[in-house]
């Protein structure tokens, strides 16, 4: 009796969790700049095959959406992680002049400029999403909301850097746009803002 109780339960259970919401953005107090950030709940990890050098062997680039707040003026960046398990001794990490982006999805082709500097300090280390393994490369993009949206949406989507010695894009690897969704929907940034470092076509 207890069994079938049981067997008739797991199905509400399965339920209940398939419609947990996703946790919402993590707010942060940059004490190098004095401002608040609000990051996304997860990144989108994207990674690529390195069995050219090594068995198991991965590039990866790990995407963050944040939010920065300074005196009620709201900016959107993505930070960008360039890590690898490769040893460097055979792949070294990428260099300052490599680090233009392209996103590729549903037709489209995003490109994406670095700036000169981090507009906030990395060292939240974890609260970043900074890779615990290999010596992350970290650079940023200044975007706005219809990117991130175009990220969010698009059901295919690659990463690729062109610049790069090797530019074999980058395939999904940890899906987070589910939670690119939620960060949009909690953040304040203009929906609309003109980046010259980007452009979409």
């Amino acid at each position: 009796m207890n069994r079938v109780w049981l067997f008739a339960l797991i199905p509400l259970l399965l339920g209940a969790c398939s419609s947990t919401p996703l946790a919402p953005g993590r707010e942060i107090f940059d004490e190098q700049t004095g401002n608040t950030l609000t990051v996304v709940s997860k990144p989108i990890v994207f990674a690529r095959e390195r069995t050219d050098v090594a068995a198991h062997a991965r590039d990866y680039a790990t995407l963050v959406a944040i939010e920065v707040d300074h005196s009620g003026t709201f900016k959107n960046y993505l930070l960008l992680h360039r890590w690898s398990t490769v040893d460097t001794r055979m792949s070294p990490p990428p260099g300052s002049e490599e680090g233009e982006m392209r996103l590729l999805g549903e037709g489209r082709e995003l490109k994406l400029q670095p700036l000169d500097a981090l507009p906030i300090s990395v060292n939240s280390g974890g609260e970043l999403h900074v890779p615990r393994h290999g010596a992350a490369v970290t650079r940023a993009f200044a975007v706005d909301k219809d990117i991130l949206r175009f990220i969010a949406a698009s059901r295919l989507l690659m990463l690729q850097m062109p610049k790069e010695a090797l530019d074999t894009p980058f395939q999904i690897y940890e899906d987070g746009r589910g939670a690119l969704q939620e960060f949009l929907h909690q953040t304040s940034a203009p929906a609309v803002e003109a980046h010259p470092h980007s452009t979409v076509r």
